[in-house]
Parts: structure tokens; C-alpha cells; sequence
């Protein structure tokens, strides 16, 4: 939903008042509902918060509208609804909808035509992504950990952001393998070096009529790569080697390295083409289909299968 709603440039949010009371609940279900006040039942005609279920129903029938109606550049999560694309003639269709479906905004809450949006975490502005500024400020004045229980706490909130940091593994690692406190000044350098690229972090809206770029790296504890576009960034991958891992050579390493990558964004990339781009020559022969007949690991046979639904060169 975020990178859909990406790649266009005007926004308008709007929220829906009283959301779940909006939706009719069917007479048969009602009974469902019931509850005692002063002696008496009662039971809803539209659902309530709360309800089992009522989250999922509020969901499919916004879902309903917008496909009944054909509502083009228009997202909901929940009562949100973000309309952008050709903004103000799909404004006005959601518009003539929510008088046709009798819907009712909360007009405090809305906003109309902007050019930059917060989004389920997320700052949109200029095709660009980034991690809203609000959410971002517990992280940025989180002071240094002092013993393991906080040091857990930071290492859950940082990973949060793994995928906006090239290489996020590697650079952690420091703290990763701290063990004594107060904390190492490597360790410190890496939380403060963390916490300054997150704060600068952003990726950029994909554009389906460009060549993905897939980029990978290994080293002795941890493999990464970066999916983008036209040198822009869209998406970051990376993890710590297993013990088992770090006994490989460095060939397989980069393998492993292509194979995660390929997989993690197969969605983006299956039935396109894709460029990988590897420091090692020997792992691109390893993909190349001309020479597969000579590839004699089992493993390394498994992984080029698994990959040949991506057309990479």
C-alpha cells in the first residue's frame, strides 16, 4: 500500500466518523451482539468496537465500495482512506460514493490535496519514502543502554528499521556481541552512527516501467543487499551469518547472498528483467543458465532453480 501510494505527487486523507457504526449489521446476526442494561437486552444494529470480527468486516466492506465503484488511486487501512493518482477526479468519485453509500466523514480529521502524507508509519513526499519523524523520536533520544534489559529494547527498536540501512547486520553487529557494561566505545560508536542513518534514512517509490538493479555483498559475519532503481534506493536486505554459515567459502557466501535477495523480492522482480550486479565472477557463473550443466553442488543447483523465475543477467 505505502509504495502504491508512492508514486503519486497529491494526497488527500480522509477519515471516517465513527467508522464501525457506519456498517449495517444484518438482522440474523444482531442476536450475536446482545448485552443487559437495567434489566433489559439490548442488541446493536451496527457494529461496535470491539467486536469479534469487526475489524475484518469494516475492512472488506470499505474494500467493497472502492472495487463496486471502481475507485481508482484509492487505499483504506481500517477507517483511513488515502485517494491520490489523478487526484481531484478520483476525490470526486470517492466523494459521490460516500453520499451513495451514506457514509460519514470526520471532516476535523481530514485533509485535502497535500503534497506530502504520514502513512502507517511511513513519510511520503516527492516519490520518496521515509520513517515519519514522529515515530522516529522515541529512537533518536533513546539514551545509551546500561544493562541488558535496555540493550534488548534498543536492538528490538533498531532492527524495526533494518530494511531502510544498508548492511544493517554488519554495522550492529558491535552491539550484537556486547556483553559487559557500561558499553565498549565501539559498541557506543555504533549506536550513535545507527541512530544518525535512520534519522537520514529514506527510500524511493517504485516505477514499474523501470530495470530493477539487485545488488549484493558478503563478508565474514553477514550478507546484504539493495534493490533499486536508476541508482535510487528501494529496499535494503541483511542479515548475520549462522555459525554453521561462517565456515563457508566466500563464494557461497555471495551466493547466499544473491539467493536471499532474489527471494525476498521475487514479487517485485519475477517475470521482469533485472540486472545483479556481484563482485564475484565466479557466483554470476554459477547463475548463468549456459553453463548449468556444469554446476556439480547439489546446493548450489537448488538455489540456481529456485532463481530461474527472475530473468537476471
Amino acid at each position: 500500500m505505502v509504495s502504491n501510494v508512492a508514486k503519486y505527487n497529491y494526497f488527500s486523507q480522509i477519515d471516517l466518523k465513527s467508522a464501525y457504526h457506519q456498517v449495517p449489521i444484518l438482522e440474523t446476526e444482531r442476536k450475536y451482539t446482545a448485552f443487559e442494561a437495567c434489566g433489559a437486552l439490548y442488541q446493536f444494529t451496527r457494529i461496535p468496537f470491539g467486536v469479534t470480527k469487526g475489524v475484518a468486516a469494516f475492512q472488506r466492506t470499505l474494500q467493497f465500495i472502492i472495487e463496486a465503484e471502481n475507485l481508482r488511486g484509492t487505499f483504506c487501512y481500517l477507517d483511513d482512506v488515502t485517494v491520490c493518482g489523478e487526484h481531484d477526479k478520483n476525490l470526486q468519485q470517492f466523494m459521490n460514493a460516500v453520499k451513495k453509500y451514506k457514509l460519514t466523514l470526520n471532516e476535523k480529521k481530514c485533509t485535502f490535496g497535500s503534497k506530502s502524507i504520514s502513512l502507517l508509519g511511513y513519510y511520503i513526499e516527492n516519490n520518496v519514502i521515509k520513517p515519519d519523524k514522529k515515530r522516529l523520536k522515541p529512537l533518536l533520544n533513546l539514551p545509551t543502554p546500561t544493562d541488558a534489559a535496555s540493550l534488548r529494547r534498543t536492538l528490538g527498536m533498531l532492527a524495526h528499521y533494518s530494511k531502510w540501512i544498508y548492511n544493517f547486520s554488519f554495522l550492529i553487529k558491535p552491539l550484537i556481541d556486547n556483553t559487559r557494561f557500561p558499553l565498549s566505545q565501539e559498541a557506543i560508536k555504533c549506536f550513535k552512527i545507527l541512530k544518525l542513518k535512520i534519522a537520514k534514512a529514506s527510500l524511493t517509490a517504485i516505477d514499474n516501467d523501470e530495470t530493477f538493479t539487485v545488488e549484493t555483498d558478503a563478508s565474514e559475519h553477514s550478507i546484504a543487499a539493495t534493490l533499486s532503481q536508476n541508482g535510487r534506493p528501494i529496499a535494503f536486505l541483511s542479515r548475520t551469518l549462522f555459525n554453521t554459515e561462517r565456515g563457508h567459502s566466500y563464494i557461497e557466501k555471495e551466493a547466499s547472498a544473491i539467493v536471499e535477495a532474489l527471494r525476498k523480492w521475487h514479487h517485485y522482480l519475477i517475470g521482469r528483467n533485472s540486472i545483479l550486479i556481484t563482485d564475484q565472477q565466479s557466483v554470476a557463473f554459477m547463475f548463468n543458465q549456459k553453463h548449468s550443466s556444469k554446476i556439480k553442488n547439489e546446493k548450489i543447483e537448488r538455489w540456481r532453480w529456485n532463481c530461474l523465475a527472475t530473468n537476471t543477467t
